[in-house]
C-alpha cells in the first residue's frame, strides 16, 4: 500500500515497548518496573499477532487488529467541530427530517428571539445546513450553523458558531458590540456569510471512509472520514480513543497549533504537583525519538479507583512528540496509555 505524502508510520508496538512492556538495556528507569509475568507476556503477544493501519490527523500508525476507535466526535478544523457515524441512507434521511422538525419546534426563553430555526439551507440531497439559535437562553444574534452531510455511507454533523446582529430587533445590541472602544470592524456584527462559506468549503472536501482505509492524496484523517487539503492551512485538533478492555485504554491526539516553547519534561515542575496529588510514582522520564521526531515520555504508576490501596494499581504512560516545532506540516502527536493492574 502506498503511504500518503506527509504521513509517518508509527507502529504502536514501539510505544508499548517504550512503556515498559518489554525492557531494553539502554533504558534508564527511576524505579524499575517488574518483569512481565507469563500471563502478561501471552497477552501482549496475542495483541500484536495481527495489526492494522490507523490514521489520526496526518499520521499513520498501527494498532492491534482488535482495537476499535470509539471517539467519533473529537475533530475540530479551525472553528468547525465534526462528528461522524456510519449510517444507512434511510437512517440519515430520517435523522434530517427529525432534526428539522425538532428545530422548528424549538423555543426560546425570550419570545423575541423566536424562531429557534432561522434558516434551512439545502445544498443537495446529501447535505443541509441549519442556521439555529445556540440554545434556549442565548439571544438570537448568537447562533450555530449545523451542517449535515452524507457521503460514502457516513453521516457527518458539522457545527460552527456565528454572530449576526443584522435583524433590526438587535439594533441596540449591535451598536454596543461595535462601540468605538471595542475596536471591532462592522463586518464582525454579521460574520455568517464568511463562516457559512468556510463551513461549506469543509463539507465539500469531506468524504467518508473506513478507519483502515488510507487515501493517497494530501489531507487529514478524522474518525470515519477524510478531509482533502484546500488552499489554507487550518488549525486541526483530532483525538481517537481505543478502549481495548475494562483495564486498557489508549488515546491518540494530534494538532497543528498547540505547540509550546518548553516540552513536557521541561514543564515537569508544572506537572509534578498533579502527580503528587494522585500519589503517582515516576518509573521513567526520558527523551526519545518517534519516526524521526523528538519526543518526551513519562511513565508512572498510581493507585486506581478500583485499587486505592495499591500504589501500582494503574500504569500511566504519556508520550508527546514534535511539541516545539509544531506547524501545519508537522503536527504534535500526544499518546496516553492507561493500564489497570490485573487482580
Amino acid at each position: 500500500m502506498k503511504k500518503p505524502p506527509l504521513l509517518l508510520l508509527i507502529p504502536l508496538a514501539m510505544l508499548l515497548l517504550a512503556a515498559g512492556f518489554y525492557l531494553h538495556h539502554y533504558v534508564t528507569f527511576v524505579h524499575t518496573p517488574p518483569a512481565l509475568t507469563n500471563k502478561e507476556k501471552r497477552m501482549v503477544d496475542t495483541l500484536f499477532a495481527t495489526t492494522k493501519a490507523q490514521c489520526v490527523g496526518r499520521y499513520v500508525f498501527e494498532v492491534p487488529a482488535s482495537f476499535e476507535n470509539t471517539l467519533r466526535d473529537r475533530a475540530r478544523i479551525n472553528e468547525v467541530s465534526i462528528s461522524s457515524k456510519r449510517l444507512y441512507r434511510p437512517a440519515f434521511e430520517q435523522r434530517i427530517r427529525r432534526r428539522g422538525q425538532e428545530l422548528q419546534n424549538g423555543h426560546t426563553v425570550d419570545p423575541s428571539d423566536q424562531p429557534f430555526l432561522k434558516q434551512m439551507i439545502r445544498l443537495s440531497e446529501n447535505a443541509v445546513i441549519f442556521d439555529r439559535n445556540k440554545n434556549e437562553s442565548v439571544p438570537g444574534f448568537g447562533r450555530t450553523l449545523e451542517g449535515h452531510l452524507y457521503v460514502n455511507g457516513v453521516a457527518f454533523i458539522l457545527t460552527q458558531h456565528i454572530t449576526d446582529y443584522s435583524d433590526p430587533r438587535y439594533k441596540e445590541e449591535r451598536a454596543f458590540y461595535l462601540r468605538d472602544e471595542a475596536g471591532r470592524p462592522a463586518w464582525m456584527a454579521n460574520n455568517k456569510p464568511q463562516k457559512l462559506a468556510k463551513l461549506q468549503d469543509v463539507m465539500s472536501r469531506l468524504s467518508g471512509r473506513k478507519d483502515e482505509e488510507i487515501p493517497t492524496q494530501p489531507g487529514t484523517f478524522i474518525s470515519e472520514g477524510f478531509i482533502r487539503d484546500g488552499n489554507g492551512q487550518p488549525k486541526e485538533n483530532i483525538t481517537f480513543v481505543y478502549p481495548h478492555s475494562p483495564v486498557f485504554s489508549l488515546s491518540v491526539s494530534t494538532n497543528t497549533y498547540l505547540g509550546a516553547p518548553a516540552s513536557m519534561l521541561e514543564r515537569s515542575h508544572e506537572i509534578q504537583p498533579y502527580l503528587t496529588k494522585i500519589n503517582a510514582r515516576t518509573l521513567r522520564k526520558n527523551k526519545t525519538q518517534i519516526a524521526g521526531f523528538g519526543a518526551d515520555e513519562w511513565l508512572n504508576t498510581a493507585p486506581s479507583e478500583k485499587s486505592p490501596d495499591n500504589p501500582s494499581g494503574q500504569l500511566l504512560f504519556n508520550v508527546i512528540a514534535n511539541e516545539k516545532i509544531v506547524d501545519f506540516r508537522h503536527p504534535i502527536i500526544d499518546l496516553t496509555l492507561s493500564v489497570l493492574a490485573q487482580t
